[in-house]
């Protein structure tokens, strides 16, 4: 605890009229002087019983980079106080507020990179009313937030399948006729048949995609983990999606095989907190994303293509489906 500048100035206004009044016999100059002693006095006190308030933190859902999302600090005490909460430059940084304890603030968290980020601990200075006295230190409200890299749009499951695979395995024997759905493919439609039944009738190849496995790999040189976390995530979005089973090998970390949106959240997981570096699985992967000074290339099936000419856009297509 110690005096504010303004508490220095009070206190020494004080000293002096004391001393003048002590030495020249000037009564006013003391009855000055003791309403500043006592407002100071009384701001020592003040500062001195309220001492640091306590600081709690809302958790911050996991999300994707290019998102944000809205922290609460609650802090309870008395006095006026800065609180500054210390995070990672990749969500923001460092952010001040001032208040009237107690208070609770709101600060908007923006996700601009991949990857586990620390937030705090909290900064905070705390003085009197009268700003005379302040006190400082730091509270120990901690957390992390996990940010996911960031999924472009491939153009749906047929999209993929083109894309990444053989199309004498995307598309197999004749099975059969049925009923048309919506969100069928139009170039299933058996038009004849169609023509026939006053229906529409799709056709259903023998398609043995969802027995099968993809393993998907990553590599990176040195400043170029986040885009290939970012690639590697898209593809085996897609994957997903299209019926496969997913396994994931990239440096530092592997996922099994698995379907469905728990799988989809380990291998976002595994790909938020992936550095650069090879996998020593790279020689086995279907699908092998690598990204160098050059860009991001996809290896598949004997051939290398761009990224960015894989995808159909950077809409995210998962921004409003994955949550904490």
């Amino acid at each position: 605890m110690r005096p504010t500048r303004r508490g220095a100035g009070v206190l020494g206004i004080a000293v002096g009229a004391t001393v003048v009044s002590t030495r020249f016999g000037q009564p006013g100059l003391a009855a000055i002087a003791a309403p500043l002693f006592v407002a100071f006095l009384g701001a020592a006190v003040q500062v001195s019983l309220s001492g640091l308030p306590t600081v709690e933190r809302s958790s911050l859902r996991r999300g994707f980079a290019g998102e944000s999302r809205t922290l609460e600090l609650t802090a309870t005490g008395s006095g006026i106080a800065r609180l500054t909460d210390q995070r990672d430059e990749a969500v923001g940084g460092p952010a001040t507020a001032r208040c009237s304890l107690p208070a609770t603030l709101s600060f908007e968290v923006p996700y601009e990179r991949r990857g586990e980020h620390e937030l705090g601990p909290v900064e905070v200075t705390v003085t009197d009313s009268l700003g005379l006295v302040v006190t400082s230190g730091t509270v120990d409200a901690t957390d992390t937030v996990l940010v996911f890299p960031p999924v472009s749009r491939l153009g749906g499951p047929e999209a993929f399948l083109r894309a990444f695979t053989p199309d004498s395995e995307a598309r197999e024997t004749f099975d059969r006729l049925r009923e048309y759905t919506p969100g069928d493919s139009l170039r299933d439609i058996h038009w004849k048949s169609s023509a026939k039944r006053d229906d529409l009738f799709v056709t259903e190849f023998d398609d043995d995609s969802e027995d099968r496995e993809l393993l998907v790999a990553g590599r990176a040189k040195p400043g170029h983990a986040d885009a290939m976390a970012a690639a590697a995530a898209t593809v085996a979005v897609g994957a997903l999606r299209s019926g496969f089973a997913v396994e994931l090998a990239v440096p530092g970390g592997t996922v099994p095989a698995g379907y469905g949106d728990r799988q989809q959240t380990r291998l976002l997981e595994a790909l938020a907190r992936t550095g650069g570096g090879r996998s020593d699985r790279e020689g086995e992967a279907d699908i092998l994303v690598s990204a160098t000074d050059g860009g991001v290339v996809v290896h598949v099936d004997g051939r290398t293509e761009s990224f960015d000419d894989l995808t159909a856009g950077r809409e995210n297509p998962l921004v409003s489906e994955v949550g904490a």
